[in-house]
């Protein structure tokens, strides 16, 4: 695992109150999201914060989160796929 803490770019899915990754732009690339393996929500006072376990069409993996009160989207970590 490497931690990363980076901004991205992500294009999602709002629907039903529900959000939903669908593709980011992270170092000048795209990756398209396949699955969401988990999801759950956090909060740091009275922000809500949106976290994600997503798979890329590469077979990558990275948990990657949104912030609400800057509506802005972080790379936490990627896992490495060395199986």
């Amino acid at each position: 695992m490497q931690e990363l803490g980076e901004r991205i770019e992500m294009i999602c899915h709002f629907a039903g109150g529900s959000v939903t990754p669908c593709r980011f732009r992270w170092q000048n690339r795209v990756y398209h999201i396949v699955r969401v393996s988990s999801s759950w929500e956090s909060r740091r006072g009275t922000v809500k914060f949106y976290h994600y376990v997503v798979r890329t069409s590469d077979d990558d993996v990275y948990e990657i989160h949104l912030n609400t009160e800057a509506m802005g989207w972080v790379v936490d970590c990627e896992y490495s796929s060395g199986a």
